[in-house]
């Protein structure tokens, strides 16, 4: 007895192993694809509003004088929104501290965390630059790299002078729930 002829409608082995692999590669490359994409293009917390957060600082912004440094700190529940970024630093990332500093007459305002890996560096009086103390990395009143390991200068931070003479508004966020 002979078997019936198959139709054309029937799937062959060869089909089916073609579809098969197909679909375990397709999920594979997905399974290994997603985590990345996630962590290249992190999704946004809708609660998360750009506003401007306005600090006092401990010396008046007239007073800052030229080569030297004034730090302040986010207000409790708010981060600073870096707007350049180098290395570990991004621009968009949060950053809770900074300085206000004037070389050459104009009057900067950076991020407080170390490009190289993220480290909050200090202001050294004596040397008239900042240090960073996990690395040895030094960085000039206008935050461009003087000495490695850094490889980028300090992140920026928009900002404008606010009503008062010792305050300034930096864009910033809110945290916490």
């Amino acid at each position: 007895m002979a078997s019936p002829p198959k139709s054309s409608k029937e799937p062959t082995r060869r089909a089916f192993l073609g579809w098969w692999l197909g679909t375990l590669l397709a999920a594979t490359v997905v399974t290994a694809v997603a985590p990345l994409a996630v962590y290249l293009f992190p999704p946004r917390d809708p609660k998360q509003m750009k506003e401007k957060v306005r600090v006092a600082l401990a010396t008046p912004l007239a007073s800052i004088r030229e080569g030297t440094a004034s730090r302040f700190d986010a207000p409790v529940g708010t981060a600073f929104v870096m707007a350049d970024g180098g290395e570990n630093n991004s621009a968009g990332d949060p950053t809770f501290g900074g300085y206000v500093t004037r070389k050459d007459g104009q009057l900067r305002v950076l991020a407080i965390k170390c490009p190289h890996l993220g480290c909050s560096y200090a202001f050294d009086d004596a040397k008239r630059h900042f240090l960073c103390p996990c690395h040895g990395s030094e960085f000039a009143l206008d935050g461009a790299v003087l000495h490695g390991p850094a490889t980028a200068p300090l992140s920026h931070l928009t900002w404008q002078p606010g009503p008062g003479g010792n305050e300034i508004e930096v864009d910033g966020t809110s945290i916490g729930g």
